[in-house]
């Protein structure tokens, strides 16, 4: 059972003003052929051209704080791929830079023969983390397992059929699908070879990164060291012990004492600790990843459009991300960074006195002055659940119950270690969580898995006939533009709706110690470390 934390109002507000002290201390149809060539010149995400020495005869080790771990290092299960991608441990047929542009990895190239058909061809000299080598006939064995261990492949491939010859790939697949690429560079499908014992790689996978396993305990650590024989040339680093310490506060602690040498997703307000240039390197970014609320449409009070959008229209999201949080206020499910469509979309301001207007319309009035709005002698009372291990979750949460309270909206804050249970249960009224809904470099995924109706992860029982409609026409249109109006179109629909509240899209970062070169942060939080990574000594 999951640790339930009663949060009171009074002690998280006080909480919330200390944080805010702290942090004031501080501050996608590319259907064209890609070349070998490119994964020479993509820098960092291919790390091919990178050198080093290192220091001879001393091994170097690193220890690197993970704020996620997967329930094991199967890739093909769950979301256990992304670890293994963060990890360097395991790579994927394409993958995207730090610019979302798509790059060569596995496949040094590839094309669109018509809609239904695919090209790759397979790298040659890339061999797994045991030595056999990486062939065609490898890689069509790897997707196979990856969609048949997964509801999430089978949705995301449809693919009919898979020829292998040599090294070349071709991928038939059962209708039009315009977002193929990105959805294959996604962890789920990273590469591992079936032709090892398989029921070993909960705890083993056989990959093709520059680092390889060496030591797994589940929920704390996996020991890796570089694999010699990779195919883009060995890493400067030998050994790297990853940490999982979920807790944003506990990761900065561990970095502070010395007890890690690298660390992602430092709390806001805990960045100040580290603004000595001589002492660590702080690489923070606009990620890709937004805050939101799901709404759950089923529940009785919420399922008044009304409500949602006075709730909506109840929070100030500008204050969040200036004040509060950093990034930027959010209007839609992707960022401003991603191109689709975000310019042309009507969101919600902060409007009190709308919110109000619309909760008087609905019929819900404070009759007995308690500032809590009741209809049918029912308060409008909801509880917004959230994960206790990320800061700015909670200082935000904190801030939308004394706002929502402000218009006669009564939330109380509960948090758990972990949402899942609750949400796929329908367990809540609202969640406040993050997703990152840029990982395939293109609206569809997110559209289809998040908003489409029956989703996998539309756990708010939202449905709208024309967004269905409009997410279906994505899959078979290969028009970059139009597809991004079309992406345009289907956010409207869902901000119409009301149907979930977008609040913030948050920075990330990666701090570490400042002997520590080539830690860099992406856009796309599944990658964190590549061959690059080493320490100076």
């Amino acid at each position: 059972m999951s640790k339930v934390q009663r949060i009171g109002l009074f002690a998280l507000i006080s909480m919330l003003v200390v944080l805010v002290l702290a942090a004031c201390g501080t501050n996608p149809n590319s259907s064209a052929s890609s070349s070998s060539n490119a994964a020479e010149n993509a820098g960092k995400s291919s790390g091919a051209d990178a050198g080093g020495t290192g220091t001879a005869g001393k091994k170097s080790h690193l220890n690197v704080a993970l704020f996620w771990l997967g329930s094991s290092l199967d890739p093909a299960e769950e979301w256990n791929g992304w670890t293994l991608a963060r990890a360097a441990i395991g790579e994927t047929l394409i993958q995207f830079d730090e610019h979302m542009k798509m790059v060569p990895k596995l496949a040094d190239k590839w094309e669109r023969v018509d809609d239904t058909t695919w090209h790759f061809h397979i790298r040659d000299g890339v061999t797994f983390h045991n030595g056999n080598p990486v062939t065609a006939d490898a890689v069509k064995k790897s997707i196979e397992r990856s969609i048949s261990l997964n509801e999430r492949g089978q949705s995301t491939l449809p693919i009919a059929s898979m020829t292998a010859n040599g090294q070349d790939l071709t991928i038939k697949t059962t209708e039009p699908d315009a977002s193929l690429l990105g959805n294959i560079a996604e962890p789920l499908f990273i590469i591992v070879d079936t032709s090892a014992d398989t029921s070993k790689f909960k705890s083993e996978p056989i990959a093709t990164g520059p680092f390889m396993v060496t030591g797994y305990i589940p929920d704390q650590e996996i020991k890796v060291k570089k694999y010699e024989g990779y195919w883009g040339g060995a890493a400067d680093l030998d050994t790297m012990t990853l940490k999982y310490i979920k807790d944003d506060s506990t990761r900065a602690l561990a970095l502070q004492s010395g007890e890690i040498d690298v660390a992602s997703n430092i709390g806001r307000s805990s960045l100040s600790l580290f603004q000595d240039k001589t002492q660590y390197t702080i690489d923070e970014i606009p990620s890709l990843r937004t805050q939101f609320v799901w709404f759950n449409t089923t529940h009785p009070l919420l399922s008044d459009v009304k409500v949602r959008r006075a709730i909506s229209y109840g929070i100030d999201r500008e204050m969040y991300a200036s004040t509060l949080v950093g990034g930027q206020a959010a209007k839609g499910p992707f960022t401003s960074a991603l191109p689709f469509g975000y310019d042309k979309l009507s969101g919600y301001n902060y409007e009190p006195a709308k919110a109000k207007q619309l909760l008087d319309e609905a019929g819900y009035k404070d009759t007995d002055g308690d500032g809590i709005r009741e209809k049918d002698g029912k308060k409008l009372s909801l509880q917004l659940i959230l994960n206790s291990a990320y800061e700015s979750d909670s200082i935000v949460a904190t801030a939308m119950q004394s706002q929502l309270k402000e218009i006669g909206v009564g939330l109380e804050l509960t948090s758990y270690e972990d949402l899942t249970d609750h949400q796929k249960s329908g367990n809540y009224d609202l969640a406040l969580t993050s997703i990152n809904t840029g990982i395939t470099g293109d609206p569809q995924y997110i559209l289809d898995f998040y908003f489409k109706t029956g989703a996998e992860w539309n756990v708010g029982g939202y449905s709208n006939p024309k967004l269905d409609d409009i997410i279906q026409r994505l899959h078979s249109e290969f028009d970059v533009e139009k597809r991004y109006a079309l992406a345009a179109e289907a956010q409207q629909i869902i901000l119409d709706d009301a149907a979930y509240m977008f609040v913030t899209y948050t920075p990330i970062n990666i701090v570490s110690k400042s002997n520590v070169k080539g830690a860099t942060m992406y856009p796309i939080d599944f990658y964190l470390l590549d061959r690059n990574i080493k320490v100076e000594q």
